[in-house]
């Protein structure tokens, strides 16, 4: 299961939605994105900080 957090939202990614209705899927999608843009603004040295490398990014975030 991937987790990533913004601010005080957490973004679960467990693979199969159950009940999950359009607002759900907006914010995940807005929280996602947001996470993205924010990891991309790192550099390369503070990405490796954390242990993720600038390829990796949206597969991180999106769990493709």
């Amino acid at each position: 299961m991937t987790t990533i957090t913004y601010g005080r939202e957490a973004v679960h990614n467990s693979g199969v939605r159950t009940g999950s209705g359009l607002v759900d899927r907006l914010r995940n999608y807005i929280a996602r994105s947001r996470a993205e843009h924010q990891l991309a603004q790192l550099d390369d040295r503070m990405l490796a900080d954390i242990g993720l490398k600038r390829s990796e990014i949206s597969r991180m975030v999106w769990g493709e």
